[in-house]
Formats: structure tokens, C-alpha cells, sequence
């Protein structure tokens, strides 16, 4: 029952609060306490915690399986709007009964199984219209690749994936690529597919994705967010993230997120340079005045990946108990 840690994963915590921009922007078609948000929430309740602090009206419910987590999450409640489900997510989702309201489904998954799909695709035809679904997978390429180089290791982890995922694979996709950006580009491609599968040009419903990211607080990940809707609403709801800098409307590779580890002090230099626009990683780098990555190239591309994102990075403070 070993846990992430969940405080201090910056990568993450962009992530939770693209969530929160989209939720926002949601609003211009209705208000976000008609929805109900659920997720695997954790011990520590992380996004429930952020989604009070700016949706207090929004009813939440937390799946969970494991009964000590179950506790800790008891001990962790952000508010008494949180239900605490003990249960298995399968069974949960089979039970799954919308009644006509909207949700938000945070399906976070830590490893790369076919069920993960499986549980998306089922989603689909479930929701009522309007709803939000976030899916999160493991993008990890040494999952695939055996950093020791050994060959035949690689071949049987590969023909493993090829079987576990043939329903859903591109047909120019024989292998797992070793690149980890291009494995997130990969898993978008399948859930696309499992889109078509499910929600089929002409049928009266979409997905419609609104943001698509990558990122590797350790273990490489790939997230993907979008609204199921009825077809001839798809337009009104685009016009909601169309100046959205992060909208990924039309299925593009996803957005890295890798934001360099930036003290207190470092933050509050840069941000008299910010916002800039041209040059964003130099203008920073050269601010700094000195590398914060292994050489210039990977220095300047954290500071431009800061320029995009500092407005959702973490503070992370050492204080006397």
C-alpha cells in the first residue's frame, strides 16, 4: 500500500489545475455544482481538497479499495460535500446510474492495463451530456525497453503489449515507441480509436477532447480530458476553450509538462521578466544568469516550460509544526 507523494510532484500539480481551468471555463454553459465529480481519490484527497477550495458546492465521491486507504481518507476529508466509497472501481462504474445529471470522471490509472479503456468506453455511453471525463495512464517506454538492452526481454514485452492492446492500436504501430512523448502521442491515438468505436460519426454523440498533456514526475504519464457531448452542441462547447492556450481541440500531440524545480527565491526573481512571449527560455535562463538543468539546451527548455506554466506551480514551504 505504497503511496506517490502526491505534495511534492509539480508535474502533477499543473496537471490537477488544468483541470480547474477547464471546469472554469465550463461554466459559461451552466454551473459546475450540477455536476458531480468523481475520482480515485488517494490517501491524501489532493483534488478534492483543490476542487472544494474553488467548487464548495460541488458534490464529490471517492472510489477507493483498499479499507486502511479507505481510513486515511476519513482522517483527510476535505469536506462533508465528499462521499468515501469503499469499493472496487469496476464495480463501482457497473453500478454506475447518471439519472440525468452531469459528472466529472478523474479515471487515474498508475498502470497501463486494456480494463483502463475498457472503463473509458463504458463511460461514454453512460454519462449524461455535457459531462467532463479525465483519463490518466501510464506512459512509461521502460515498461517496454529494458534499459540492461537485452533484446529478447524487449521482444516478449513488446509482443505483451501488442496482444494486450491489438483492438485499439494504429495500424502503423507494431511496437511501443522507446520515445516517451511519442508513447503519449501513441495512447492518444488508441483512445481515439476507442472514441470512433463507441461514439461513431453520425450517431448524435461525441467526445470532444479540450486538453491532452504529458508529463514524468518519475514515471512518465499521459493525461487526456474531454466532454461528451450531443454532436450539434460540440461547436458551443469548442467555443469555450477556443483562446484557452492549453485547448487541444483537434487530437494534436500532447503538451509536455516538465517544469524545472525552482526555489522560492528563484520564482520571485523571475517574475519581474513575466510574462514574456519571444524567447520565453532565454529570456529566463539568461535572468537566472546560470543552468538549473544538466546543460544550457534542457536548462533554457525548463525555463520556457515555466514561462507557460509558472501560474500553476506549486509552492512547496518548510514550516515549524
Amino acid at each position: 500500500m505504497k503511496h506517490p507523494a502526491y505534495p511534492i510532484r509539480p508535474n502533477k500539480t499543473v496537471d490537477r489545475l488544468m483541470l480547474i481551468d477547464v471546469l472554469r471555463r465550463l461554466e459559461g454553459m451552466g454551473k459546475i455544482s450540477e455536476y458531480t465529480y468523481h475520482s480515485l481519490g488517494g490517501p491524501f484527497l489532493e483534488d478534492f481538497r483543490l476542487l472544494y477550495d474553488f467548487f464548495p458546492d460541488l458534490p464529490m465521491v471517492s472510489i477507493e479499495n483498499d479499507k486502511e486507504t479507505h481510513k486515511r481518507q476519513k482522517f483527510h476529508l476535505p469536506c462533508r460535500s465528499t462521499i468515501l466509497e469503499l469499493d472496487e472501481l469496476r464495480h463501482y462504474l457497473d453500478q454506475y446510474d447518471a439519472k440525468g445529471r452531469k459528472s466529472i470522471f478523474w479515471l487515474d490509472y498508475t498502470k497501463l492495463e486494456y480494463q483502463a479503456f475498457t472503463d473509458f468506453m463504458g463511460l461514454l455511453t453512460s454519462v449524461a451530456d455535457g459531462s467532463v471525463i479525465k483519463l490518466t495512464l501510464r506512459a512509461e517506454p521502460s515498461d517496454y525497453w529494458d534499459s540492461s538492452g537485452d533484446k529478447k526481454k524487449d521482444k516478449e514485452k513488446i509482443a505483451v503489449f501488442a496482444r494486450q492492446f491489438a483492438a485499439l492500436l494504429p495500424l502503423a504501430a507494431k511496437h511501443p515507441p522507446s520515445d516517451f512523448k511519442k508513447l503519449a502521442e501513441l495512447l492518444q491515438d488508441m483512445l481515439r480509436i476507442a472514441v470512433e468505436r463507441i461514439l461513431p460519426a453520425g450517431n448524435g454523440r461525441c467526445f470532444q477532447l479540450v486538453s491532452s498533456f504529458c508529463y514524468a514526475d518519475g514515471d512518465g504519464m499521459a493525461t487526456f480530458t474531454g466532454i461528451v457531448c450531443a454532436e450539434a452542441d460540440r461547436h458551443k462547447f469548442c467555443n469555450l476553450f477556443k483562446d484557452w492556450p492549453f485547448a487541444h481541440l483537434k487530437w494534436q500531440a500532447p503538451v509536455k509538462i516538465k517544469v524545472p524545480f525552482l526555489s522560492t527565491k528563484e520564482r520571485l526573481h523571475l517574475q519581474q521578466f513575466l510574462p514574456c512571449h519571444k524567447r520565453r527560455g532565454s529570456t529566463l535562463h539568461n535572468a537566472l544568469g546560470y543552468r538549473v538543468d544538466n546543460d544550457r539546451n534542457e536548462s533554457i527548455e525548463g525555463m520556457s516550460q515555466y514561462a507557460d506554466f509558472h501560474k500553476y506551480y506549486p509552492y512547496l514551504m518548510k514550516t515549524i509544526p
